[in-house]
């Protein structure tokens, strides 16, 4: 329904529109239902594969030009999402320039377990891209090449 000058009127729908009344009828299905999406996100996602090509040697690492790239397939090798807590910190600590403007690393374990992978993810490459930005990426590729595997978070963990 609209007023005189046209505007639709809240709480009225428009003439030829039926009002839909939706009313749960179950909320053991609901829970069921949400439940079974928890479960699909605590599964996680399929395990990464190595793609088999060989490394030649003009790559990056063995170069000075390290791009943006480069240092995202090195973070997301063998699914993985961030360096743990205390060497994220290290290197968070060693951005240039750091402020506001950027997400700073969950430090606490309670801001840990409620920051889903995906969002750790996201904002070690806000890091990274910031990294960039400051003419320190060569030196984060370094540092974060050298991780062992021990000491990344992984997706499912």
């Amino acid at each position: 329904m609209s007023n005189a000058k046209g505007n639709r009127v809240p709480g009225q729908l428009p003439a030829g529109r039926e009002e839909v009344e939706v009313v749960e009828k179950s909320s053991d299905t609901s829970w069921a239902m949400f439940q079974a999406l928890q479960g699909q996100q605590q599964r996680g996602f399929e395990k990464t594969r190595p793609t088999g090509l060989a490394v030649g040697a003009n790559h990056p690492a063995a170069s000075e030009d390290i791009t943006l790239d480069d240092v995202l397939v090195v973070v997301r090798q063998n699914n993985r999402v961030c360096p743990l807590p205390a060497i994220w910190q290290r290197l968070y600590a060693y951005l240039p320039n750091t402020g506001p403007h950027l997400p700073k690393v969950p430090a606490t374990h309670a801001e840990w377990s409620q920051v889903p992978s995906l969002q750790k993810r996201a904002i070690l490459r806000e890091h990274i891209q910031w990294a960039a930005t400051q003419g320190v990426l060569r030196q984060v590729y370094e540092a974060l090449r050298k991780l062992p595997e021990n000491k990344w978070h992984h997706i499912g963990e």
